[in-house]
């Protein structure tokens, strides 16, 4: 089994913190169909999102995320461990492959590396800004700050459910399509180049906001699609500089 296959997967906890958030509208918030083809702007759209998965309210409660994460790859079990400290601009992501670290990711104070077979290497400057969304446990809410772009491209069927299709740009110019249901506002799907398709589903609250715990990952890295399932997540733990040794 080449490692690179499976250093893919640490990849996955990007996604999830790309989306700690989501299920269903809370029951005071009520979008028509009618209002939502009239409200499709980009903004709109994660507004609705961000009001889908809590709130403003609910989210700004959270400042910081620890999750963790299972999956089986053609046999070989999978655990991944990440750490989105966004109130001191730390992260954390580790990939455990049958008991031995595969792949750790560390970003503290602006600078950022990535461990693998025993080797060590610093992240470029455009690296560590991509990085810097993953230290938010709901980069959406952050994407003007981040300077990151947004353009709508029409709507898509993603399993069956319409949903708009955002182009995100980000300030290294990585583009990223994102699709969110127009019905329930939730993210169904990312899509890059880079990383493939992951699918999120089986929604579940967490303390106010609603957390995607299956995965489903489909990339030309690998031979067959891999899932991935949230086996713990809290929310504002006390953490420290060992947190992210």
């Amino acid at each position: 089994m080449k490692i690179q296959t499976l250093l893919f997967a640490a990849f996955i906890i990007g996604a999830i913190q790309a989306k700690s958030h989501e299920l269903g509208y809370p029951e005071n918030f009520k979008v028509s169909y009618e209002a939502e083809i009239l409200d499709n702007d980009p903004e709109t759209i994660i507004e609705n999102y961000i009001k889908a998965v809590g709130g403003k309210n609910n989210i700004a409660k959270i400042k910081n995320s620890v999750i963790v994460m299972e999956a089986d790859f053609q046999g070989t079990g999978i655990t991944i461990k990440g750490i989105s400290d966004q109130e001191n601009g730390r992260l954390l992501q580790e990939m455990i492959v049958m008991g031995n670290v595969a792949q750790k990711t560390v970003l503290v104070n602006g600078k950022g590396k990535i461990s693998a077979m025993g080797q060590d290497q610093e992240l470029t400057e455009d690296m560590v800004k991509v990085l810097k969304a993953q230290t938010y446990v709901f980069p959406e809410d952050h994407y003007e700050e981040l300077g990151y772009s947004l353009e709508l491209f029409g709507t898509e069927e993603i399993d069956g459910e319409t949903a708009h299709r955002l182009v995100v740009t980000a300030s290294n110019g990585m583009k990223t399509s994102e699709y969110y249901s127009v019905k329930s506002g939730l993210k169904l799907r990312t899509s890059s180049d880079a990383n493939g398709d992951i699918t999120y589903s089986d929604y579940q609250e967490v303390e106010g906001v609603k957390i995607p715990m299956k995965l489903s990952i489909t990339n030309p890295m690998l031979p067959v699609a891999m899932e991935a399932y949230v086996v713990s997540i809290k929310f504002n733990q006390e953490l420290s500089d060992d947190d992210f040794n």
